[in-house]
């Protein structure tokens, strides 16, 4: 993670998360859009990590509305899972769709804290961010018509995919598992060619893939009932490719950091989230 000296050089302070006019969430301009931004979270039934996790988020958001100016409504994705008996949330990805306002490129805790004020525990996290933002407007004429054979899996069920392209592109997919982990299953060492056409149907697996005994089984993790996941297609208009086999939050900034580069008009995105639920 880069090393950033912090110049100060204007505070903005912005009243998102205001508990009693004592404790404020701040940002700081820096330089080469890198932000400073200070966060509390309420801890009231949720975890501390949970208040954590909430505090990174929203510095997030607050520094892209910095620097694009443009409320951020992240998609941000939560699985719900049954453990014994009991339903708990767990987060397991923050894949958003924030690109048309900016992208986080960087980001490391500078300070973390918990403060209590007037018997409420607060977690408090400063965090250093840098934001980036693709270059060109979006094309509204690409677009992906994508969908599964299903919502709901057993498991051990098989996963099938299909995606229309309206125009000539380059797809790549990911599967976001409830492991907290990312892998890209498409292009694999058995099908590399990921042009598709437009207006044609690309399926995976294909006949061929079938036929090769290639499968996408979905499966729950032992301690659970029931859980969800998402595919993730992204589709270039170019031979750019993206590969990933890692924890969530490497594949993020690897795949933040790579989209960025992209101009808009040239890249598309769906997320096709389902569920897994015991026999």
């Amino acid at each position: 993670m880069k090393k950033l000296i912090l110049i100060s050089i204007m505070l903005f302070s912005i009243a998102i998360c205001c508990f009693g006019n004592d404790i404020q969430s701040e940002i700081e301009k820096l330089p080469d859009d890198w932000y400073l931004v200070k966060v509390p979270v309420l801890i009231e039934n949720i975890t501390p990590e949970e208040a954590r996790e909430k505090a990174i988020q929203i510095a997030c958001n607050m520094a892209i509305e910095e620097f694009s100016g443009i409320e951020v409504t992240g998609r941000t994705s939560l699985i719900q899972a049954e453990s014994n008996k009991e339903i708990t949330m767990d987060h397991f990805s923050k894949l958003t769709n924030q690109t048309s306002c900016g992208i986080i490129l960087e980001k490391e805790i500078i300070e973390e804290e918990n403060i209590t004020l007037k018997k409420h525990i607060y977690k408090v996290l400063t965090l250093k961010v840098k934001v980036g933002k693709q270059s060109g407007e979006d094309d509204p004429y690409f677009t992906l018509d994508a969908s599964l054979n299903k919502d709901y899996y057993q498991d051990g069920d098989q996963l099938f995919l299909e995606v229309i392209p309206s125009k000539d592109c380059y797809i790549t997919v990911l599967n976001i598992m409830s492991d907290e982990n990312v892998a890209t299953i498409f292009p694999n060492e058995y099908r590399e060619d990921n042009f598709v056409k437009a207006n044609e149907m690309f399926q995976l697996p294909n006949a061929n893939d079938t036929k090769l005994g290639i499968k996408f089984i979905v499966g729950l993790l032992p301690e659970k009932e029931e859980d969800s996941e998402i595919i993730k297609i992204i589709a270039t208009k170019e031979p750019l490719r993206f590969s990933i086999n890692s924890d969530y939050k490497t594949a993020l900034e690897s795949l933040q950091n790579w989209l960025v580069k992209i101009p808009m008009n040239e890249v598309e995105e769906v997320d096709l989230q389902y569920f897994i639920i015991g026999k």
